[in-house]
């Protein structure tokens, strides 16, 4: 999806029966999954039987005119399909071949299976998240199977760009499991200066004091207080200038320390007024907060409005669907979404033709069933 924005030309190879299991993940519009769709954008479908010897060499005759070669598979499943580094360099000695897995190309959990909240329990951020220590939570979020594409991403650019300076390939790794251990790098370092395992925080921070979510009137706000300077700001905006005589309340340590007393009376003050009343009077105190808003809310948000931050897609057959731009801006060269996402096969015939198969030859693979029909 990144590189797709960027602009490169995306081929998804998916299987003949069902395609990407993200296809059947509710809720859908039509035949569009909220999940499949954004992550989707802009790519072309070829189906195939890669346990098929014919559906197995178009992928490598698709590997001759690439530049890159992305595999998502369990370990060691490439190479028992002939597709791994070694079967696709000897047709593109040049490429890029990214491997992107659960756990890594080696070791001794390299073939486990994984997907993104068994690999935040086994990188410890479900230990990290949450109210307590008994009910493991995972984050709401997907941040592992984005995260770990960003840094794919990131990686094929700079093999891409190692090769336009020495005409050499090769290969890059990336997981989900090493994404979530630099996820949590404060934390393990944590552990390393104190002795002692960091502890679920809810929306707190384990070293600054105070920060987290409170409840308002009629909503919940977020507050992050860093440093002195902004705590006599917040003390200033809420008319609690006393505290700043209190010894318990007199450094960031100090507020770590004694952080439930303090952030309690915070919550009773802000319990006290809605979200937007707490707004204003913080940001005319330059206090560090935001209301904790909903989806609906996020999409109607001006700043996001402001920032054009949504793309609006057309879905074949449906009503089209706002879809989040990539969070970087280019001067000369703007990042849009390169279209809709494809459905299942889509440009299987158009891709074998550019590939160099003749109709004839096209008709025989999927008469075979190595490749799915066009959609």
């Amino acid at each position: 999806m990144v590189l797709a924005d960027l602009g490169a030309e995306i081929i998804k190879v998916e299987r003949i029966d069902g395609g990407d299991d993200a296809r059947g993940m509710p809720p859908h519009r039509g035949p569009w999954g909220s999940y499949f769709t954004p992550i989707n954008r802009g790519k072309r479908s070829i189906s195939l039987d890669l346990r098929n010897p014919a559906g197995r060499d178009v992928v490598l005759k698709l590997a001759e005119s690439c530049d890159v070669c992305i595999e998502n598979f369990r370990g060691g499943k490439a190479a028992e399909l002939g597709l791994d580094e070694l079967a696709v360099r000897a047709r593109k000695p040049d490429i890029i071949y990214a491997s992107l897995s659960a756990y890594g190309s080696r070791g001794p959990d390299y073939r486990k299976p994984g997907y993104d909240a068994i690999l935040q329990a086994r990188s410890g951020i479900m230990s990290v998240t949450g109210v307590n220590q008994d009910s493991p939570m995972r984050a709401g979020v997907s941040i592992l199977d984005m995260g770990a594409g960003v840094w794919m991403a990131l990686g094929i650019v700079t093999a891409l760009y190692e090769r336009q300076r020495s005409g050499r390939g090769q290969r890059l790794d990336a997981s989900l499991l090493q994404t979530g251990v630099m996820l949590m790098c404060y934390h393990l370092l944590y552990r390393q200066f104190t002795g002692v395992n960091p502890r679920p925080e809810g929306a707190r921070h384990a070293s600054v004091a105070p920060y987290g979510a409170f409840t308002t009137a009629d909503g919940a706000i977020m507050i992050g207080i860093s440093n002195d300077r902004l705590f006599r700001r917040l003390c200033k905006a809420l008319n609690r200038t006393d505290w700043l005589d209190e010894p318990c309340y007199s450094s960031n340590a100090e507020r770590c320390r004694n952080r439930a007393g303090l952030e309690g009376q915070i919550g009773d003050l802000l319990r006290t007024q809605p979200t937007a009343h707490w707004i204003e009077i913080f940001n005319q105190n330059d206090v560090p907060n935001d209301a904790v808003q909903n989806a609906e809310q996020v999409l109607q948000d001006p700043q996001l409005a402001a920032l054009d931050a949504f793309a609006e897609i057309e879905l074949c057959g449906e009503e089209s669907a706002l879809l989040p731009r990539l969070p970087i801006a280019l001067s000369l060269t703007p990042v849009v979404p390169a279209g809709p996402p494809p459905q299942l096969g889509e440009h299987s015939r158009v891709i074998l033709r550019e590939a160099g198969y003749p109709d004839a030859a096209i008709d025989e693979l999927i008469r075979h069933g190595a490749c799915g029909p066009e959609v």
